[in-house]
């Protein structure tokens, strides 16, 4: 089963609301990590195992706000629309960084 078929099932399954309280959830951990990613490259807390731990968990928790936001998509029937806003949104950026 591909990842689009999963992410359908459970955001069928748990529905909006759900979903989007546990993406909130979701997005709260992830800027816990990414401040502890932060903190273990500097700081005085850099060592190399601590880094590939934080590394680790920053990964799994990109991977859960992923998951989520996909659900949310989906449920709010918005793929095209947000590709076709973040394709507007890169497009500008980049011509903002041509006139620099």
């Amino acid at each position: 089963m591909e990842i689009a078929e999963k992410i359908k099932i459970i955001a069928e399954h748990y529905g909006y609301e759900s979903q989007s309280r546990q993406c909130i959830e979701e997005m709260a951990e992830l800027t816990q990590v990414i401040n502890k990613f932060w903190r273990a490259c500097g700081n005085g807390q850099k060592t190399e195992k601590r880094i590939v731990e934080c590394r680790n968990n920053l990964v799994e928790e990109l991977a859960d706000v992923q998951i989520m936001l996909c659900q949310t998509e989906y449920l709010l029937a918005a793929e095209c629309d947000v590709y076709q806003v973040i394709t507007q949104k890169l497009d500008r950026q980049l011509k903002r960084i041509e006139e620099e």
